[in-house]
């Protein structure tokens, strides 16, 4: 009996830091991830009218648009997309709550090992919210 193949998910990075975002690429990539990544909002934009995603990676400190701000406006739009928020701050009730539009918010640096893990769940949960 053969299983069903399960296509990977499609993934969009927004990291301004041009090393960090080919890295995440990179690792996910070579997990079987279609990834695509950009610098800033604007390119988040660009990017969803050419191809949908099933998860974003949004880093919190980026140019004229925040991370946060950038998924009040995803989840708005998209509701059944996956959201991870990264952030090298430390969290306070603040950014917890900032943070309500997102499925999860994890600290940099990111074991390779906890990203891939992250990615699938919010594949699977961005699959699950489109049934």
């Amino acid at each position: 009996m053969r299983t069903a193949y399960i296509p990977p998910g499609q993934v969009i990075i927004v990291e301004d830091n041009e090393a960090v975002r080919e890295a995440m690429t990179e690792h996910l990539m070579d997990e079987g991830y279609v990834v695509r990544g950009v610098a800033d909002g604007a390119a988040l934009d660009e990017a969803l009218e050419q191809a949908m995603a099933d998860a974003l990676i949004l880093d919190i400190n980026l140019p004229i648009e925040d991370g946060y701000a950038i998924s009040k406006r995803m989840r708005a739009s998209f509701p059944a997309i996956g959201i991870m928020i990264l952030s090298a701050r430390v969290q306070t009730n603040e950014s917890r709550s900032q943070g309500q539009n997102a499925d999860m918010q994890l600290a940099k640096p990111l074991a390779p090992q906890v990203l891939s893990e992250a990615i699938r769940h919010l594949c699977q949960l961005a699959a699950s919210r489109r049934r």
